[in-house]
């Protein structure tokens, strides 16, 4: 069964059987594509009611998107699955032929194919952060910058990008018609160019190593920026609610808005839409970063470790960490209706009237 499913793989891994792999990625395969179908539905919901919002913002165009690049990654992985199943199945049945086309073949694709949406995922994450950092770091100068068309601009760059980027890569492959070992069968079968790997190692190093990367360091310095307002949002609040049940006689020195009582250093505490669309925002990133940490720890390990590769002595480890690396990037694709159902009042609002 494993030679079928690692026919491609010329070495054996030291640490995990061919055998062991399979059963792993199998059981991976399962979780994730029962994930993936909740996320999907859950997508969907998301797209639907955003759409129902109308797009009258950039933040709700922004989720818009995000919405969209989840579903697409997550139907990849779904397809993904139900490949690893049938090609186990025709492994069990002693390389009988099933299928009119090779399973292994759609599940190496489909694999390739989830880079494109999860990398556009990666970077309307990464513009979110930044944006929202930006409009509660430096209000006046950057709240009105990053209206439609500037938003529009930048997803529209990195969908071109997540698209034209890998397409070096699936230059160098195809299904072509072969033979099929030990039967008379002919049919569309995985075709690797000993080109490709060049190729994709200056794609991986480009794109998949440095985007990532980036992505996880920008977040991170939001992220500090966003919860050190929200604390002082939250302080300031507190503040306002202790002047109103113990009224006190502002000090001399303290500057009043507008005759208020209420000193201008703390009248800039977020609230109402703001608040929330920063809440959604950190949160949307805690959980990136938390899940995009695997990505970043196996590329390390690829450069520490040269032999832990698809190709080298610790392959079936590679791809085991990698399935891994998957289930992370699964879960950040399938739960942020959670997210925008307690933090956006108008989502909430839309998604119950309809």
């Amino acid at each position: 069964m494993a030679g079928n499913i690692s026919r491609s793989l010329e070495t054996t891994d030291s640490i995990l059987s061919d055998e062991q792999y399979t059963i792993t990625e199998g059981t991976l395969c399962l979780v994730r594509g029962t994930l993936a179908c909740l996320g999907v539905a859950a997508n969907i919901v998301n797209v639907k009611t955003f759409m129902a919002m109308g797009l009258k913002d950039a933040m709700t165009i922004c989720f818009l998107s995000l919405s969209l690049s989840d579903l697409g990654y997550l139907l990849t992985v779904i397809c993904r699955a139900a490949s690893f199943a049938f090609m186990t199945a025709e492994s069990l049945s002693q390389f009988c032929v099933w299928f009119p086309v090779e399973p292994y073949g759609v599940y190496i694709y489909f694999g390739h194919a989830g880079r494109i949406p999860y990398i556009m995922s990666n970077i309307t994450t990464t513009f979110l952060a930044v944006v929202r950092c930006l409009c509660v770091a430096k209000p006046l100068l950057f709240k009105n910058m990053f209206g439609k068309r500037i938003t529009l601009i930048v997803l529209t760059v990195s969908v071109t990008f997540s698209v034209v980027s890998y397409l070096p890569v699936l230059v160098y492959m195809g299904m072509t018609s072969q033979n099929v070992p030990g039967s008379n069968v002919t049919r569309p079968t995985l075709w690797i160019s000993p080109k490709r790997e060049e190729v994709k190692d200056v794609v991986w190093a480009m794109r998949d190593a440095f985007v990532p990367f980036a992505s996880q360091v920008i977040i991170l310095i939001c992220l500090l920026v966003l919860t050190s307002r929200l604390r002082s949002a939250y302080i300031f609040r507190q503040k306002l609610t202790i002047r109103a049940l113990v009224p006190e006689r502002p000090k001399s020195t303290d500057r009043l808005e507008s005759g208020s009582g209420v000193p201008c250093t703390e009248i800039k505490g977020l609230g109402g839409k703001d608040l929330q669309v920063v809440q959604q925002v950190v949160l949307i990133s805690v959980v990136y970063v938390f899940c995009n940490t695997p990505t970043i720890l196996v590329n390390f390990a690829g450069v520490i470790e040269p032999q832990f590769s698809i190709e080298k002595l610790y392959k079936n480890l590679y791809l085991t960490v990698t399935g891994v690396k998957h289930l992370c990037q699964t879960i950040n694709a399938s739960f942020n209706i959670f997210i925008y159902s307690r933090y956006n009042s108008k989502y909430r609002k839309t998604l119950l009237s309809n």
